[in-house]
This record gives structure tokens, sequence and C-alpha cells, in this order.
């Protein structure tokens, strides 16, 4: 080929692409402010690279808490490419550090989604749409996590992603979705997973841990949310992730995640970050005011704000999108704050009223509080 043939009628290099096989390495490598260069799998960067996901980069992280911490802007697109980079960096630790235990591909390459995935469900201002649902639509039981899996199993289907490329069978993405969520379906059973056996349980600790609560998405978001409002935040991930290692129950076989006792100051120093930045941050006496400020505004705008649609044209509440993810991908925090900021007319005056209050710093006043041991 001519070296004139790289080139357009414009002059410019034109781009070139490979077909895509399966030895074709579709990675990127991307600088993240939190733990450097981050390299995303093939499989993780189709789903990165779709509208479902790219919702995320309009979900901030913190909600509310950028009234109080003007940097606290950071999203939840960021923290799910973090805990997706710290699942696969820590499994692949606790197979180095466990001799009897072997490196599987595809358990790396599930627990990698799994951690970008698992907070794919987040409606706007990230909890707070939790506590708006509770309340506008008592009785729902919606959570972010069912919800996370629903924009899964709808991203998958939309953008026809080939998992069986990568070996993804059925089994995997119930695996996968057991990572986020727990158990699928209610069970008597002494195992109640479908993805993986109980000999490896400890995989269930890695994304969200209900035995002892260290887990990466933890990890990632406490180092992300000290770094973005400028509170310090002690433990070292690195120096857990050189000091675990996968352990045993003799009587049932059951694996689990162990930590050395020698970082036994590391894991309480942890704990000690997380009270640090509910104490000085998520609980924060202008971020629960602002908060509260918020839920008014989005309670009455629900009943009128026409900003999710039917196919009919008809208004779906905010507050009942949840059981349809191609309505629920249309949220996030600018399209509904924008949507009550510039309206017209008095259907949403009391709710543009109250986001007024915000912007020019008009809060309630504190009545009452009560600090929780």
């Amino acid at each position: 080929m001519d070296d004139v043939d790289l080139f357009n009628e414009s002059g410019y290099e034109s781009p070139t692409k490979k077909p895509r096989t399966l030895n074709t390495s579709d990675s990127i490598t991307i600088k993240d402010n939190v733990h450097g260069h981050i390299l995303v799998p093939p499989l993780c960067r189709m789903i990165m690279d779709t509208r479902e996901f790219a919702r995320l980069r309009s979900v901030k992280q913190l909600g509310c808490t950028h009234y109080v911490y003007p940097t606290a802007t950071h999203s939840r697109f960021q923290h799910s490419l973090g805990v997706m980079h710290l699942a696969g960096e820590y499994y692949k630790f606790l197979t180095q550090n466990s001799p009897d235990v072997m490196f599987d591909p595809l358990d790396h390459l599930c627990v990698q989604v799994a951690g970008l995935i698992h907070d794919m469900g987040h409606g706007p201002y990230s909890h707070l749409w939790e506590q708006f649902v509770s309340e506008a639509n008592p009785g729902s039981g919606w959570t972010h996590e069912k919800a996370s899996l629903d924009m899964f199993k709808y991203l998958l289907k939309e953008n026809g992603i080939p998992l069986r490329e990568w070996n993804v069978k059925e089994q995997d993405v119930n695996f996968i979705m057991e990572l986020v969520k727990g158990p699928l379906v209610k069970s008597n059973s002494s195992w109640p997973y479908i993805g993986r056996s109980r000999e490896k349980a400890f995989l269930y600790e890695i994304i969200a841990n209900h035995v002892c609560g260290i887990d990466v998405d933890k990890m990632d978001y406490l180092h992300r949310d000290g770094k973005a409002m400028g509170l310090p935040v002690v433990f070292e991930i690195e120096r857990l992730f050189h000091n675990a290692s996968i352990a045993r129950n003799n009587n049932t076989g059951k694996s689990f995640i162990s930590f050395r006792m020698k970082v036994k100051d590391d894991v309480v120093a942890l704990y000690k970050d997380r009270s640090r930045l509910h104490d000085k941050g998520y609980q924060h006496k202008a971020v629960k005011i602002i908060e509260r400020m918020t839920l008014d505004m989005l309670l009455a705008a629900d009943p009128v704000l026409d900003l999710v649609k039917t196919n009919e044209g008809g208004l779906v509440r905010m507050s009942q999108v949840y059981d349809d993810p191609r309505e629920f991908e249309r949220l996030s925090d600018d399209d509904v704050e924008k949507s009550i900021q510039f309206s017209r007319g008095p259907a949403l005056e009391k709710a543009r009223g109250i986001l007024d209050r915000i912007y020019s710093r008009e809060l309630y006043s504190l009545v009452f509080s009560k600090d929780y041991l």
C-alpha cells in the first residue's frame, strides 16, 4: 500500500479499524485521578460505550454534597470504572496470595463486569432518589441494586453484546448479577447462589461484602469521595490487597476472604475513614438540609413534570419509571433540575421556588437534630 492511501481527499489520515475477532485487542487504558492508569478489558469497554451506561456521566456520586464541597461533582461513571478496576486487581491478588486457588480468567472478567455495572440503577441525585421514590410511591420496594440488574439486562439486549465471544454464559450472567445484589431468588438452602458454588464463596465478598463490609465498592468511594471533598483518607488499598488471601471452612468447604493480623489497624482505619466522611461530608448539616429541600422539590414536581412520556405521549411520573429501563435511562441530575429551573407556568411554581431558594442559599432552618451512636 502506498503512503498516499492512508489519507483521504482532505489530506487527513484516514482512521482504520481491523475487523474484530476473538484475538483482536479492544482494551483501552484510562487515566483515573484516584487509581492512576486503568485497563478496561474489551467486554467492559463494549458495556461502557453504550448510551445506557453513559447516563452515569450525568449522575453525581454525592448528590447534593457539591453545594457544600464545590469540588464534589464526580459521577457514578467514574466510581464505576474505579470499582471495575479494583475488583480485577483484588481478584488477582487473592489468587496470587492463595497457592491452592487457581486464577480463573472467566471469574476475573465477571467480577470486573459486576464492578462496572453495580451502580447502573442509581437515579438522579444518587441515593437521594431512593428516598424520593419511597416517599412519592410508598410500598414500591424500589432499590438501586434491583434497578442496576434491570438496566444491565436491558443494556445487553439493546446493544446485542456478544457475551459468547468471551465464553460468558447464562450462569455467568446470573453470577454477575449476584455479585451486585446477592441471591436472586429466595431459598432455604444453606447455599442460595446459582452462579458459583460455595467453594468460590469468596468471590461474593469482592464487590458487595455482606460478611464484614470490606469490599472494593467501599474502597473506591472512600478514596474518591475523600479526594473530591478534600477530606483525609488514611487506609491504603494496596496494603490490604497484599495481605488478603482465601481461607476455607474445614467443615463446609465454604471459602472466604481473610486478612493477616498485621493489617488489623488498617482495617480499623478503613472504618474510621468511613465514619469521618459521614461526619464531615455525607451527614453534614447543610448537606442534609439541601437534600430535604431537593426532596420537596422533586415531590412537588412529580405529579406534573413531563420529563418522561409513554410511546403514546402520556405523562409518566418520575417516581414510577423504575419498572421500565427505557424510561429510566432518560433520568439524570441535569435533565430533572434544568427542566424545573427553566419551566414556565404555575404547575411547577412550587418546585421552581424551592430550587431558587437552594441556588440563592435561602435554606430551611434547622429545628431539631439527633445524634445516633
